[in-house]
């Protein structure tokens, strides 16, 4: 008896990761976002616009990464022994 294909040929088709089109650009997210139908309530649309305010995580992420690039990036051992004692007393 003959087995047409090998072991990792079995193995390879498994792990493939499925390709999808269901995905969206930043126009038709934006597109769907301005026509949906759905109405934010008067909080929703607060709390919306105060992270639209705020710097995003990914801005804060680009700066640390950028000063520890330059090495200018310092640690803090109190702020580090401070929290690790809050977090000590709350348990």
């Amino acid at each position: 008896m003959k087995i047409g294909r090998t072991y990792g040929e079995y193995n390879k088709d498994q792990y493939q990761t499925p390709k999808t089109t269901d995905h969206v650009t930043a126009k038709e997210g934006q597109a769907l976002k301005e026509n949906s139908p759905i109405k934010l309530s008067e909080a929703a649309q607060k709390i919306q616009q105060s992270k639209a305010d705020e710097p995003t995580n990914a801005q804060k992420v680009a700066a640390i990464k950028k000063a520890v690039q330059e090495g200018t990036y310092e640690v803090s051992a109190k702020a580090i022994t401070d929290s690790m004692w809050q977090a000590m007393k709350e348990k």
